[in-house]
Parts: C-alpha cells; structure tokens; sequence
C-alpha cells in the first residue's frame, strides 16, 4: 500500500501532465544572470497560478554555483512580500525528528531495531498494532517508524468509515489544542492498524508522534527544548521554533505566513497544534538553509548515517521515502521527462519544499503556505533543476 491521502492527491494532479509541459520550446540561457532572471520568474509564474497561495518564498543557493537567489510573493491586499517571513514547515518537520533520533544513535542511546514498546511501554501502544487479531506492538521498530513501515495508519489524513481525520477536525473545531497522546489516541479510538510490521509502506505522522514521545522518554526533555538545545540553538536558527509550543531565539516583526487548508485561512487556528514531531515547525528559507547545510556536509550526523536516510521505499512515482527523508527521481515520473538529477530532503502539505541537489551543489527552499498547491512546488522544482543545470554548463 502507498499512501499519502491528500497530500499524494496534490502532486499526482500536477505530475500527470507534467511531461506535455516540458521544455521543448526552451530556449537556454545565455549568462548566469539570466539564469537566475528565470528561476525568479518561473516563482513569480508559480505563485500567480497557485489556487489559494496568500504569501510565498523561495531560496535557492548553491555554493558550487555561487548563487544565491531570495524571493518573496504576496497577493494583492494580503502581506507585503518579504523573503524572511516566517512559515509553517509542516513535514519538513519530519526530517528535524529523524535527525535527532539518529543524533541519540550514534550516541550509542538508540539503535534503528530497537523495539518501540521497550522504550514507550505498552499502555500507551495498546490497540495501536493490532493486526488480524495478534498484537504486533513489541515487533515495531525505531526504524520502521522512521520509514512508514510500523504498519499504523495515519491520524492527520487517513480516514475511517465515518470520514473523520483530524485534517477535516482543524477546520470543525479550530479552538481545540491538540496534544501529542490526542494525537495518538484519535488513531487509537478512529483508526485500524493496516499490516504487520515491514509488511508496507504508509505515511503516517502517528508514527512520527511516537517517535517525539519516544524522544522525550529517551531524553528526559520535553521535544521543544530537545529540538532548540540539539539543532535550533547550535545552528543559529534564531527565527525557527515550535509552533504554539516554543518560542524563537530572535523575536520577528514579521507575522507568521498565511496558511491555507483547500480555502480556510486557519493560521490563528489552535487547531493547527495537531502538528507536533511529524511537521509544527515554525521557520524561514534561510533557517531551513542553515539546518539542510549542516545535515548534508555531515555537522549534524555522520555521511553514512544521512546516507541510510535515503528515499527507498515507493511513495508515488518518482518519489520515494527512507529512514525520514525524501528522494525524487523526476526520470520515474514520466519516460518523457529527460533526465534530471535526484533531489533528496523532505515537502510538506502546505507545499512547502527543502531539497538538495548534490549534482549541482543546491539546495531549493519554498513556502506556498496552501494545500492546493503541493504539485506546483514540484513543477518549480523540476525547472528549476533545468535552469541550475545551464548555469553548471555555462561556468565549465
């Protein structure tokens, strides 16, 4: 099974007619100057067409290319555009809670096989993996949580008889503060276990709320200040923190970005706490710029542990899904999509991206803030990559 309910939805509605788009009008650039004229305008194209997008940013920065591009979007009578302005990550958060956990790997205090239930015991796992009536909750892994593979279902999009998620519950009761164990008992009480463990793949925040309880058993801290003291604080990450949960180092006058979920604004929403480990982030491009840097030139876990984290497992064509982190292969959207290199990192639902290229040294940074425009963000991506490309080509 290959899931990713409204999220997955969101980018198959773009990528099917991916390849009629292709370049074959494309001209090429003709100086670097150029290029970077066109990954601004191909931003600006992006966020005109996106259905509910209010404010966008994007970061592009390579230093191999010596390029750094910052850009910011705003529709008319909404916030003024500003690149710095803050947003909310949402999976990309998922990536923050992998790195920690394998952080307290190589400290020795974790290991991927460990099985969950030794750490988080069994109350709180209790009907969580139940499968063809045994109880498969002492064979979950630290790994399979990290990979979708736990065989837990997934309380944010995934949805039972009554077609209740706590997706649809943020707009229905948007005073609600949903803590972590709510989070875990709304697929306790709503939701059934989909397989046994390693059987398949699922994307489930669920899993990642377990692995931030699992970090706060392990740590004996609270998973805000776990994240500010591990990799906020040291990174000098001063406008990132947890939404409605923490605070940043470094206090903005900006206001957080306009989130979108289809066409309700709920960024005052309390209802929004329903995202924790698996994506409550609260940054800018330029923070994700400092975290994604640090992860891939290996300050913050080994180059063999970010190598494990690779996408393996199918998530969709040309996406595919590791030990937390995201590999597209643009090849396997299409046979008509010309060769373009992997990108690895993470999105998330409010189309938000942060993804490196090591072919050209790059890293792609966006906010969208609207679940109605993920598969846009891939699109950029995509021409984006084509343009990075040229830029290689022309400073050979």
């Amino acid at each position: 099974m290959v899931t990713g309910g409204y999220f997955k939805k969101r980018i198959m509605q773009l990528l099917l007619p991916l390849p009629l788009t292709l370049g074959f009008f494309h001209c090429g650039i003709r100086s670097v100057k150029e290029g970077r004229s066109e990954i601004e305008q191909r931003f600006q194209k992006n966020f005109k067409g996106a259905k509910h997008s209010k404010t966008a940013a994007l970061l592009v920065h390579s230093e191999r290319l010596n390029l750094h591009i910052a850009s910011a979007a705003g529709s008319a009578g909404g916030m003024p555009a500003v690149a710095q302005q803050p947003f909310h990550a949402a999976s990309i958060g998922k990536l923050f809670t992998a790195v920690l956990v394998f952080q307290f790997v190589e400290q020795g205090r974790l290991h991927p096989k460990d099985p969950v239930g030794k750490i988080l015991g069994h109350d709180l796992l209790r009907q969580l993996f139940v499968f063809d009536g045994a109880d498969w909750s002492d064979k979950v892994t630290i790994a399979h949580l990290l990979a979708h593979t736990s065989g837990i279902d997934d309380y944010f999009e995934s949805k039972n008889a009554q077609d209740k998620s706590v997706l649809g519950e943020i707009t229905r009761d948007p005073q609600r503060f949903w803590k972590p164990r709510d989070l875990v008992d709304f697929t306790r009480q709503n939701q059934k276990t989909l397989c046994r463990p390693g059987e398949k793949f699922h994307y489930s925040d669920t899993g990642y709320v377990l692995l931030g309880l699992l970090l706060e058993k392990v740590s004996g801290k609270p998973f805000e200040k776990l994240l500010h003291e591990k990799l906020l604080a040291p990174l000098k990450m001063e406008n990132t923190y947890m939404h409605l949960r923490s605070a940043p180092a470094k206090k903005s006058s900006l206001a957080i970005s306009t989130m979108m979920l289809g066409a309700n604004d709920v960024t005052q929403f309390a209802s929004v706490s329903a995202d924790w480990s698996g994506g409550g982030i609260i940054t800018t491009t330029e923070d994700l710029l400092l975290f994604h840097r640090a992860l891939v030139t290996g300050k913050l876990i080994s180059p063999s542990a970010y190598e494990s984290m690779k996408g393996t497992a199918k998530f969709m064509d040309g996406i595919r899904y590791g030990l937390g982190m995201m590999t597209v292969k643009f090849g396997e959207m299409s046979v008509l999509i010309p060769k373009t290199p992997d990108l690895h990192g993470h999105s998330g639902l409010l189309s938000t991206l942060m993804f490196y290229s090591p072919d050209y040294d790059a890293h792609i940074i966006a906010n969208f803030g609207s679940t109605e425009d993920v598969g846009d963000t891939f699109e950029m991506a995509f021409w984006i990559m084509r343009t990075l490309k040229e830029i290689q080509e022309l400073k050979r």
